[in-house]
């Protein structure tokens, strides 16, 4: 969990920072692709790490047609 709130992002910051909207931001907690963390009846705060967890690689078409795995 978070340990401080200081450097936690708002829906709205960690929608910006991915280029979506904040539904979009909101949908994927719901999923479970994104932790997020309540404070209280309604502060919800991102964790920049956890964007960054939701980073994948990218493997190139000719990549996959040689067999090549990262």
């Amino acid at each position: 969990m978070p340990h401080s709130l200081t450097n936690q992002l708002t829906i709205a910051e960690a929608a910006d920072r991915l280029q979506v909207s904040a539904v979009t931001v909101r949908r994927m907690i719901a999923r479970g692709e994104l932790n997020a963390y309540r404070y209280g009846p309604r502060l919800i705060r991102i964790d920049p790490a956890d964007l960054l967890a939701l980073r994948e690689p990218v493997t190139s078409l000719a990549a996959l047609r040689a067999g090549d795995t990262l």
